[in-house]
């Protein structure tokens, strides 16, 4: 039994709980209260937060693992190499409080199994698998390169091409037969791989229309890579569920958002790691990014004061830029981007993550009978959420009930 005392943020939105205790049973929360509520058994062990602050394991909601930021590298580096980097990636994003993902397309589909076999520590993993690309869209990375490249089992372990409504059924279905969550695709270009269109769309509406219809016949959604407003207002129409950056939606698209209840996931973090070292990024990558930086201000903050749920996912694909490790960048991006309240980039960081991930009833709130994935913070996030970014200011990580960092 471990028992936790101090500051307790549940994740639902309410009023932290000064000198609160959680106790954990096992793997899973079994009292979360104020300290004098609850009689503690001599045979716990007590973990004191005297200045800092009991969260529940936040979930990024937007990761690639075995992506990197050289897309060259993709080419070069054998698969094998690639899984020993997500390995050490995964425990990275845990030590930073993570205990859950949702990767939007990369290979951790392969890693569930060792995960729940205790042969690799980090986060819980739900996965699209591979993102899923038209021939020269976006995560077609390189293209100078032959469209053979895209194909070799051993090089491209990221992306899968697809074109035409009965490939894209086929290339669904057989996600869904390695045991997919839900499906990633590209709908538009991105600000990382070859070219310099960022406002245009991919895949047409019949495409579109057919992963959605494979996904939601096999219970489960779609999610959109879109920047572009056109890009985002076509995956909206054809009933994908969430938008994947949304850089330039505008007001019809957010429309379309609270119509079709959907979620934007506006992935800064990568964005603001970039900028800080643009000059060593692929030569096409600056200008798409500083427009997509100028417009988010602008855009993200109308969201938000319609309503919008914005979700909390850094877009960290690994490498030496993008490293994984700085997952909680995007709880004070979400602040300062969007006009949210600490409190509130909490919530999507936890309670809104558990959503998407479909596991709403298990993960994402500090409540009794929860599974107990836990993140012990320094000092008070809520008046200083830069206090998430660093990984070194998250001193205990409990998962599943078994502690898997300790420094406080």
């Amino acid at each position: 039994m471990i028992i936790l005392k101090g500051r307790v943020i549940d994740g639902s939105g309410g009023e932290p709980i000064e000198k609160g205790l959680v106790a954990v049973e096992g793997n899973k929360i079994s009292a979360v209260c104020r300290e004098w509520e609850y009689p503690i058994p001599e045979n716990a062990e007590v973990i004191e937060v005297p200045d800092g602050t009991i969260l529940p394991g936040f979930i990024d909601q937007h990761v690639h693992m075995g992506v990197g930021d050289d897309f060259y590298r993709i080419f070069t580096r054998h698969a094998y190499h690639g899984v020993c980097e997500v390995v050490r990636d995964m425990r990275q994003i845990l030590d930073a409080g993570f205990t859950s993902i949702r990767e939007c397309g990369g290979i951790s589909n392969y890693l569930k199994a060792p995960w729940e076999e205790g042969l690799i520590d980090g986060p819980r993993i739900c996965s699209s698998g591979k993102c899923i690309a038209q021939s020269g869209g976006h995560f077609d990375f390189i293209k100078d390169y032959p469209i053979e490249f895209t194909k070799h089992p051993d090089r491209n372990i990221t992306t899968e091409i697809c074109d035409g409504v009965d490939n894209v059924r086929r290339t669904v279905r057989m996600h869904f037969r390695e045991h997919c969550d839900f499906i990633k695709v590209m709908g538009g270009p991105g600000t990382s791989c070859q070219g310099s269109k960022l406002l245009t769309r991919e895949f047409s509406d019949e495409e579109l229309r057919a992963f959605v219809e494979e996904a939601e016949n096999y219970g489960t959604y779609v999610a959109i890579h879109a920047h572009g407003a056109v890009a985002v207002k076509a995956g909206l129409r054809a009933g994908v569920r969430s938008i994947e950056h949304g850089s330039f939606i505008d007001d019809e698209g957010i429309e379309l958002m609270l119509k079709k209840n959907a979620w934007l996931i506006p992935t800064l973090a990568t964005s603001y790691l970039s900028w800080q070292h643009i000059d060593e990024r692929a030569p096409w990558v600056k200008a798409k990014e500083q427009m997509a930086n100028e417009w988010q201000d602008r855009t993200l903050r109308r969201a938000y004061e319609a309503g919008v749920t914005i979700c909390c996912g850094a877009d960290l694909g690994g490498g030496t830029i993008t490293a994984h490790g700085n997952n909680g960048l995007e709880f004070p991006l979400l602040v300062e981007k969007t006009g949210m309240t600490p409190m509130e980039a909490i919530v999507a960081g936890t309670k809104t993550g558990a959503k998407l991930i479909m596991r709403e009833d298990e993960l994402g709130t500090l409540e009794e009978g929860k599974l107990a994935d836990i993140a012990v913070c320094r000092g008070d996030p809520l008046k200083d959420i830069w206090l998430l970014g660093r990984a070194e200011n998250i001193k205990v990580v409990i998962q599943d009930g078994k502690i898997k960092k300790h420094t406080a």
